[in-house]
């Protein structure tokens, strides 16, 4: 069974998808990268922070590609594969197979605490002003390109969701420390949620690696 992690932008959904992929030994799919790979960015910026591929995306957006053509792709490769965690804002509404999709619900100030700390260690440093502005920015523009299609405001319909998580406690400071604790926590709240609703209820030991931001 593939699993759908969502959330809006800078929730944790890279993360946790991530995190929750090696936990399980399941393959990770990226909607975020399919767009990158799409919009024709450079392999470099894939990489890059994470306020580093938004802008690279904004600059980017009005792109000859279309939502369609990617939504295309997800819907093909969720079709094709099986234990899968798919990171995606609108695959929960575009697929009728049974999955487990999981909206990871976060406040506006504690993205703008994630947005900053993912900055480190090498910038560009953002203030938490310009952090919030690019949130605002990026949940609207995809809130509005998306609701043709899906028929929802993304940014407030959770009907599509077996399972929705807070983690708005991740950060308690815009600190690389601070950042990983709320993780790992976090991680084994949404661990809890989901393997029991897997096939054969999957108790995969975590991986004993170091935490990262993504």
């Amino acid at each position: 069974m593939n699993i759908v992690i969502s959330g809006l932008t800078a929730a944790g959904k890279t993360t946790h998808a991530l995190l929750l992929a090696g936990r399980l030994g399941y393959d990770y799919f990226s909607a975020s990268d399919v767009m990158l790979s799409r919009l024709g960015v450079r392999a470099e910026a894939n990489n890059a922070t994470w306020t580093t591929r938004l802008q690279e995306i904004e600059r980017l957006r009005d792109s000859r590609q279309t939502d369609d053509e990617i939504n295309a792709i997800l819907r093909s490769e969720f079709a094709e594969r099986t234990r899968t965690v798919f990171d995606s804002w609108a695959l929960p509404w575009l697929v009728s197979t049974p999955c487990v999709r999981v909206w990871i619900e976060s406040t506006r100030e504690s993205r703008a605490l994630k947005a900053r700390v993912s900055q480190e260690p090498y910038g560009p440093f953002l203030p938490r002003e310009e952090c919030l502005a690019l949130l605002d920015r990026k949940d609207g523009t995809t809130a509005e390109r998306l609701r043709p299609l899906l028929g929802v405001d993304i940014r407030e319909d959770r009907s599509a969701f077996e399972v929705v998580l807070d983690n708005s406690a991740l950060i308690s400071a815009p600190a690389v420390e601070a950042a990983r604790a709320g993780i790992t926590r976090f991680h084994q709240v949404l661990c809890e949620a989901v393997l029991p609703m897997l096939d054969g209820g999957e108790d995969q030991q975590a991986d004993d690696g170091e935490i990262g931001f993504y």
